[in-house]
């Protein structure tokens, strides 16, 4: 076994467990001299068998066996850390859009010297993972990884040390396989290095356990020994398939899950007593009792926290987009479709994400950066902790915080594997050199720091809960709705200082001088919106019942395109659900033809200059019953815009038209900006009201509302 080796927890006196060893030279080349972890795999993936087998919880398993005080100390101390919950029996995962996640658990005695050797470092790992099904990504989300190696002289240095080596055996664990080539052993990597390139960096947590009265005795590679085994029992707890082989590759996973990858039969277990509930209760109480403590120390601490300057994340290489799949590029870009990122970060004739555009706000006028993976000028400089600090928390690379008009209080409720292929998709793009303007705020809104405070007060980076109560498909749209589609953003009104009102949630706001209708029961349209409105307009941009998208909104419906039906009907069914009073088809089409009815316009002789206006310039594309010339015919009788409590839509539709619709079949509309007069839009606008809305009171100011909107501004 070499002069140095690794042995399992447990004092077999007749038996040392080897499954699937290697020879030396193969070691050696494997996980760059990490020798003692590939004997460690085979040992603790045996053990964690050996616990399912018996139908007993993993730590509780070795915790029966282990004879040494101090594995037993390192091993209690590591199962608290990371908020280890007993579980005799695995439970079948339930799938968060084709994400299963688990939770592994290895230990190993690193000893110097020949076998039986004397000990030199004690290990612990819990590794957290989550895998896609559908593509067979593996994401290794957190790590806690416990160490006891006597004396230690400089423990921030260890722990550094300790942090390089779990990055640098998850990265390989994941990435890198020893193939032998001519007689040669070479390790085959995908992508580039894995250790500079690897994106999806876990949240590790170091735990070391001191002993100042025990000569140091080091550290090193033995920090490393138990990565592979808690990552592949992880594995089996998220999969239920047993995974005998590394790397822990793509493809790998999808054959082991079609059951197609070669596996060795379960190990079977000895008869064995019922699970001690001596180690779980206590346990459970201690847990219990620090979660409490540590939940009021963080809302303190938090508050503070959030008034300090944030620290900036170091810049890393561009990574390489050869290190994702093409099934996590292409989830990305669909993901990217559903926040409608290229809409707010590509400027008008500008290159795709490159930023630039202006986003006016109450507050000023806030460009939009350059996410493009241009390491200068874009984010191809940014790790992915950089990244999901600044979706979650709205943190920027450098530590400065970023203007809520990046809607980060919605992406913070993403999934880590949305996050990743999103990521992914990012980096994959071409990169684009293009700087972004500087905002022009006013005071004191120019003031990062008080964006602190914002975030104190206003924001909550918690990941989306579905709701038990309610279907499959309401929680995947609400998941869609309030996530990456931050629809609320634009749908509800927002405080003085700009935040959601939660209260008022999707009755209704403002955006970029574009009035976000109500998507509830506070719909001030004629026909309440219903599931089947809803999906239509999403997936079309067009309700027979509501209207045709426009302004902001036609370029969001263009991106929803990208997305599967699927996605489009659960949004539908979840927004649906806030309509209560929603009615089904042929009531809705019978309201509808009554409305027209009772609103239909004449060409004989127009008693007013509004009216003749609207003949001459409306009628042609609108009047009902005729054909429809430019693509789309709506019914102005239904029009969600006449029947508002503000003309700003219809002015705004007026003025510029829709020359950019969101689909090619529903045609163009022109736009009167130059053709006429704020008095002449007035007029028009002030028979529209009365003509196809005349149960709703007549709007005012519309002629000072018209120059404002002309001139840009709310």
């Amino acid at each position: 076994m070499g002069d140095r080796t690794a042995i399992p927890p447990y004092d077999y006196d007749h038996m040392r467990v080897v499954a699937h060893d290697m020879p030396p030279i193969v070691r050696a080349s494997w996980f760059r001299g990490v020798s003692a972890l590939p004997n460690t795999f085979a040992h603790e993936s045996y053990i964690d068998e050996l616990a399912a087998e018996a139908h007993v919880d993993p730590i509780e398993y070795r915790l029966r066996y282990l004879k040494d005080k101090r594995a037993i100390d390192l091993v209690n101390a590591v199962a608290e850390r990371a908020g280890w919950k007993p579980r005799p029996v695995r439970e079948e995962k339930v799938a968060e859009d084709d994400i299963v996640r688990g939770r592994g658990f290895a230990y190993a005695l690193y000893v110097h010297s020949k076998f039986p050797g004397y000990g030199a470092a004690w290990s612990a790992w819990i590794a957290d993972v989550a895998v896609n099904k559908a593509t067979g990504d593996v994401s290794v989300t957190r790590v806690v990884a416990g160490q006891d190696s006597g004396l230690m002289i400089n423990p921030d240095g260890v722990r550094h040390q300790i942090e390089g080596n779990v990055i640098q055996s998850t990265s390989r664990a994941l990435m890198e396989e020893v193939t032998f080539e001519r007689g040669a052993v070479t390790a085959r990597e995908w992508g580039a290095y894995p250790i500079i390139r690897f994106p999806e960096l876990p949240k590790i947590d170091v735990l070391m356990l001191p002993r100042q009265d025990q000569p140091p005795l080091g550290v090193g590679e033995s920090a490393s020994v138990p990565s592979a085994a808690a990552i592949a029992n992880a594995i089996y707890d998220a999969t239920g398939v047993r995974f005998r082989e590394l790397p822990f590759t793509p493809e790998r996973i999808l054959k082991g899950l079609h059951g197609e990858e070669p596996t060795v039969p379960p190990a079977l277990a000895p008869p064995l007593p019922a699970p001690s509930e001596k180690w779980q209760k206590p346990f459970v109480r201690r847990t219990g009792v620090l979660a409490g403590i540590a939940a009021v120390c963080a809302a303190v601490v938090g508050i503070g926290a959030a008034v300090l300057p944030w620290r900036a994340i170091a810049p890393i290489a561009r990574p390489d987009a050869s290190v994702y799949s093409a099934a996590t590029i292409a989830r990305g870009k669909e993901l990217a479709a559903l926040g409608a990122c290229a809409v707010c970060h590509t400027a008008a004739d500008g290159k795709l994400n490159a930023g630039g555009r202006a986003l006016e706000t109450p507050f000023g006028i806030i460009y939009a950066t350059n996410i493009t993976p241009d390491v200068e000028t874009g984010i191809g400089a940014w790790s992915y902790p950089a990244f999901e600090r600044a979706m979650r928390e709205g943190i920027h690379r450098d530590g400065r915080h970023l203007y809520p008009a990046f809607p980060y209080p919605h992406f913070a409720k993403a999934t880590d594997a949305d996050l990743q292929a999103l990521y992914a998709y990012l980096m994959a793009q071409a990169p684009v050199r293009a700087m972004t303007p500087e905002h022009e705020l006013k005071f004191p809104f120019n003031l990062r720091p008080l964006l602190a405070g914002w975030n104190a007060l206003f924001h909550e980076a918690k990941s989306f809960q579905p709701d038990p109560t309610r279907s499959e498909m309401w929680n995947r749209g609400a998941y869609l709705v309030e996530g990456l589609g931050h629809c609320s953003a634009c749908h509800s009104p927002r405080n003085a200082l700009g935040a959601e009102l939660k209260n008022a949630y999707l009755a209704g706001g403002f955006a970029e001088g574009w009035e976000a209708p109500a998507l509830t029961s506070m719909s001030k349209a004629p026909i309440p919106w219903s599931e089947d409105a809803l999906y239509a307009y999403l997936r079309t941009g067009e309700s027979r019942f509501h209207g045709v998208a426009a302004g902001p909104m036609a370029p969001v419906v263009k991106e929803l395109a990208a997305l599967p039906d699927r996605d489009i009907r659960a949004m539908a069914v979840y927004l649906g659900s806030f309509n209560e009073t929603a009615i089904d088809g042929p009531e809705q089409e019978a309201i509808a033809v009554k409305l027209e009815h009772a609103t239909a316009t004449s060409a004989v002789v127009p008693a007013s200059f509004g009216a003749r206006l609207y003949q001459g310039a409306c009628a042609v594309c609108h009047e009902v019953g005729g054909p429809p010339l430019f693509g789309s015919r709506p019914s102005l009788s239904l029009n969600s815009n006449l029947h508002s409590a503000v003309p700003d839509n219809l002015i705004q539709v007026i003025l510029h038209g829709i020359r950019e619709p969101a689909t090619g079949d529903l045609g163009y509309m022109p736009g009167f900006k130059d053709s006429m007069t704020d008095g002449q839009v007035a007029e028009l606008v002030s028979y529209l009201r009365r003509q196809f809305a005349p149960d709703k009171p007549a709007w005012t100011g519309i002629e000072a509302t018209a120059g404002r909107i002309r001139q840009g501004t709310r």
